[in-house]
């Protein structure tokens, strides 16, 4: 490639990586401010009930994030290929998705809780106030996945801005009703996750504007068009869309089986290990989001120039998104290293809790060194719609956790639970590097879908 066009996928990177990134930290913000407002309440319990909730939401809608990510690599391909027709109907089959798997969720609520109480074996009042939450909360579950889906489709067609406009209005908003309904109204967890649902469903308003707004310029037709609502409901369509998201929701159910796992055997350890183990992984997972931004940007590139039959700029778009994440991995490695324990004392006045995290504070300044390579080829793959590798790879990953879990647990204790923690996102990043020159072959073809 030419210099000039190295340079355009700099500015088309940082186009849509500087809005994701702003747009990503918002989101554990939102887990930072509710540990702020647990870790303020008398007694560890509240942290502990949070953190077991969230636990379950996690499963929940990670494991069907694969909404976000297919949208955002199919949308991305039909936008390099000018198809304009193909992308409207990517988003219109996700959103129809959306609301029939968050309706079920809200149905299946009771056998979610038991299973999920079961495993965790916290004390029972720990339990009780983690139901509350749950309760709440549940409610908001189709409008939370139909603004994956929006995000998602807002990406692919290069609208990051208003990806970040959902994102933040979401998550400010978020904070906002739960700072309000537990210390103006009272309530606790349970306040937590009433705000958070209602943040979904203002949210999910603020989406149905955004893309209406722009759908006529777009696509020159409006969603309601009879004609396009047959092509949505077509049986061997929607047949091929969950075909397609197989893959990717394996591969996240895998993913979501290792996060709570962590919480799960880290919750064996006591309620202050538990509640500590649950600031440091928010403060990982903002690490996570922000290094997000450039997987983001990878995703939308490497979807468009597949979509363009292009493998030089597919490589080209990679190289870029992975400099800047490096380098941003490195930042934020200084940063942990020298506020860490300022940020940890600011998010909870409990000592015994501040001294558990302040222990296990040296996972929290590594992992961004180690995190960033699976977060930025998690993108590269989504972009490419290489289901097929990201499953595979990701099965072999969580047995390697597996694994590392069996050793290191009797060996040191909560420390093997992150170490075990780190070497999974090690293994995800090397077993989906090894197959990445198969996405520039397939390039030629215009991608793959398994």
């Amino acid at each position: 490639m030419t210099g000039m066009e190295t340079q355009r996928l700099s500015r088309d990177m940082w186009a849509i990586a500087v809005p994701s990134i702003l747009a990503n930290l918002s989101i554990p913000l939102l887990g930072l401010a509710d540990s702020f407002i647990m870790g303020h309440l008398e007694g560890p319990e509240f942290l502990a009930a949070l953190a077991i909730g969230t636990m379950i939401f996690g499963i929940l809608y990670n494991g069907f994030n694969f909404l976000r990510m297919a949208t955002t690599g199919f949308a991305a391909q039909a936008y390099g290929r000018e198809d304009a027709s193909e992308g409207s109907v990517v988003m219109l089959r996700a959103t129809l998705l959306a609301f029939v798997i968050g309706i079920l969720l809200i149905l299946l609520q009771p056998a979610i809780t038991q299973i999920a109480f079961q495993l965790t074996e916290a004390e029972a009042h720990v339990e009780r106030l983690a139901d509350g939450y749950f309760s709440l909360r549940i409610y908001g579950a189709p409008f939370a996945l139909f603004n994956f889906v929006a995000v998602g489709w807002l990406l692919g067609m290069h609208r990051a801005k208003d990806a970040l406009i959902v994102q933040v209005f979401m998550n400010v908003t978020n904070i906002v009703l739960n700072f309000y309904l537990v210390y103006g109204e009272g309530m606790d967890v349970d306040g937590v996750g009433l705000g958070t649902a209602l943040a979904e469903f203002l949210a999910a308003l603020m989406s149905l504007f955004l893309i209406y707004r722009h759908y006529r310029r777009l696509f020159n037709a409006s969603p309601f068009d009879k004609a396009a609502l047959a092509e949505v409901l077509d049986r061997d369509g929607l047949v091929r869309l969950l075909k397609l998201n197989r893959d990717i929701f394996i591969r996240t159910l895998c993913l979501m089986v290792a996060m709570a796992s962590f919480t799960i055997l880290g919750s064996r350890f006591g309620s202050a290990v538990l509640a500590a183990n649950a600031i440091l992984m928010n403060l990982q997972m903002a690490t996570s989001y922000g290094l997000d931004g450039f997987a983001q940007a990878a995703e939308i590139l490497v979807g468009r120039e597949t979509g363009r039959k292009n493998p030089a700029a597919l490589r080209q778009a990679s190289l870029v998104a992975g400099k800047f994440a490096l380098y941003a991995a490195v930042a934020l490695t200084l940063v942990y290293a020298v506020t860490g324990e300022a940020i940890i004392s600011l998010l909870t006045n409990i000592e015994n809790i501040r001294a558990e995290a302040g222990t296990y504070l040296i996972w929290l300044i590594l992992l961004p060194l180690f995190s960033v390579w699976s977060f930025l080829f998690d993108g590269i793959f989504i972009g490419a719609t290489a289901g097929g590798h990201m499953r595979n790879s990701m099965l072999l990953s969580v047995l390697f956790y597996a694994l590392c879990l069996w050793i290191s647990l009797p060996l040191w204790g909560n420390h093997g639970l992150w170490f075990s923690y780190t070497a999974f996102l090690v293994m995800r990043a090397i077993t989906l590097a090894f197959h990445y020159p198969k996405l520039e072959k397939a390039a030629h073809k215009g991608g793959l879908h398994g």
